[in-house]
């Protein structure tokens, strides 16, 4: 039966227990099938040449010889094969590619292939998140075939396009916009054709990265509210129960003097976030709204990865998409200063809470990815949670390494990339930190801290708005990603700080400390400004 004959023929009990039943594995249990899969995919590798590339004749017989025999990997060791897609290289047959963001510029592109048994874990672990964003305690749910959802998704072949991609022959979803119009429209014209749709019909699920949701929810606020109420001048297209709702609502608004809302408007049964900031927007979604939104996580390599519950306090990872080892925080910084150190890995039953850990995976069912160090840094907020009986560790979503800043889900900006940026611009830049960092509403973005070379003519003309200017407009040539930013959410994400020449190796010096480039503590950022006689701007 397909999912949607599920809901209208099966008890409601045996759909929670099919799709969410891993929220009721014992830690033990969660293990047992965490190393079963784990050793069928090992089988897997021995069989192809990505496996033998790592194994080198010795294919490991356990867990503990799978952890202590295949090193740690990253995308340059796979590059030459899944850039070229030499599928008779890897241990099953790919059915679709997907794209994701490398490091931008140069190489702009990372492709990651998925067998039939990836996708087929995939799509019952999306539908299993659409219980559980629909949900209100363990086993209580609310999907209902021919629900229609505001699309903001980013098609294939990026990840987030499998949802409607998969679920399609599984649920009857109606889709505003549909996925074909959607595909041929701008996320921005999408957005707006999306919510113009929903004012004429109503919506029940809202879907997408969370940045985007958080530009597109910017966007309705601004179309509610101004004064042609663009949203409101097709009154003949209305459905009676969105006529009657967008009266009352504007009726109300005027009345208590309070600016419409999406809330206003609409009663969701489901919102669900994906993307990197999604704790950054979730309160101001939660207010426009009037729902929390529930957090999957997951990416073009690791696929859909983890889930909140009913409660939304705390990511739990499928056992079947990935195993997963985790590199504590110091391990981590240890092997970012020294790329030749192998970091400790623990597993997801060693771990401690509150702590924080780099993400490792091995991509189960046949993908590419062995010991993969996605980049993603998640802290470990319980061991188990007695209130929602659940024997398994929950996370939440921190932050990408700290030589890689992302901001808003769109880009990841390395070293390499500032670098480029800079010698393209031919500006006399010396040396130069950059950091992420948070404006007054909490929101990302790119801060970097210069020196200019005193040798130069350019460096008695040039002041931080102009950097600044000069910096952005390269970035947006540079990486479109970027350059989407500004376009998609209204943000500037980019701000730059002069400083006196000298001032970063005279630190260095005084400090006996070497500063990362990328992804600099800010402790360290407020002492170099100390040092220099500047303040931090608030």
């Amino acid at each position: 039966m397909t999912f949607e004959e599920k809901l209208k023929n099966t008890a409601p009990g045996d759909i929670w227990a099919e799709y969410c039943g891993f929220l009721d594995l014992s830690l033990q249990e969660y293990m047992e099938i965490q190393e079963r899969l784990l050793m069928e995919q090992i089988h897997l590798m021995a069989d192809c040449a990505l496996g033998q590339r790592f194994f080198e004749g010795n294919v490991p017989r356990s867990v503990d010889e799978f952890r202590r025999q295949v090193p740690l990997t990253s995308f340059s060791d796979y590059a030459d094969i899944l850039l070229t897609k030499r599928e008779e290289m890897l241990p099953g047959k790919p059915v679709v590619w997907l794209k994701t963001t490398w490091e931008g510029g140069d190489t702009p592109a990372k492709w990651a292939p998925y067998t039939e048994a990836m996708l087929e874990t995939y799509k019952r672990n999306i539908l299993g998140a659409l219980l559980l964003a629909t949900s209100t305690g363990r086993g209580k749910f609310k999907v209902r075939p021919g629900a229609k959802v505001l699309y903001s998704l980013a098609p294939m072949p990026y990840a987030t396009g499998l949802f409607p991609e998969l679920i399609d022959d599984e649920i009857s979803l109606q889709f505003l916009p549909s996925v074909r119009e959607a595909r041929k429209l701008s996320f921005g014209q999408q957005a707006r054709k999306g919510y113009r749709l929903a004012m004429q019909s109503g919506m029940n699920l809202f879907f997408g990265m969370s940045s985007v949701l958080y530009g597109t929810t910017r966007s309705l606020d601004t179309l509610a509210n101004s004064s042609d109420r663009g949203g409101f001048r097709s009154f003949l297209r209305m459905s009676p129960r969105m006529l009657w709702r967008a009266a009352r609502a504007s009726y109300r608004c005027r009345r208590d003097n309070t600016p419409l809302r999406p809330k206003d408007l609409f009663a969701l049964d489901g919102f669900v976030c994906v993307g990197t900031d999604t704790n950054l927007y979730r309160d101001e979604l939660t207010e426009a709204w009037g729902i929390r939104p529930m957090e999957l996580a997951g990416g073009t390599e690791p696929s859909c990865m983890g889930t909140e519950t009913w409660s939304k306090n705390g990511l739990v990872f499928f056992p079947d998409a990935c195993f997963y080892e985790f590199i504590p925080e110091q391990e981590m910084l240890q092997s970012l200063r020294d790329p030749s150190y192998q970091p400790r890995t623990y597993l997801i039953n060693e771990l401690v809470a509150g702590q924080k850990y780099e993400l490792v995976i091995t991509v189960l069912k046949g993908g590419a990815f062995m010991r993969y160090r996605v980049g993603d840094v998640y802290r470990c907020l319980r061991l188990k949670n007695p209130q929602d009986r659940l024997d398994l560790p929950q996370f939440e979503y921190v932050d990408r390494i700290p030589t890689v800043i992302d901001i808003a889900g769109f880009t990841r900006i390395t070293e390499r990339e500032i670098q480029k940026v800079i010698e393209i611009s031919c500006l006399p830049v010396g040396e130069w930190l950059a950091a992420k960092e948070y404006d007054e509403t909490g929101h990302s973005y790119l801060h970097i801290y210069l020196e200019l070379k005193p040798d130069s003519r350019q460096s008695l003309i040039l002041s931080q708005k102009l950097l600044q200017e000069h910096f952005s407009a390269y970035f947006r040539f540079y990486d479109g990603d970027y350059g989407d930013l500004k376009r998609l959410l209204g943000i500037d994400p980019l701000k730059v700080t002069m400083l006196p020449s000298g001032t970063i190796a005279r630190y260095e010096a005084e400090r006996g400390q070497e500063l990362f480039r990328v992804g600099a503590p800010q402790e360290a950022i407020l002492d170099l400004l100390r040092m220099c006689g500047l303040e931090k701007e608030e």
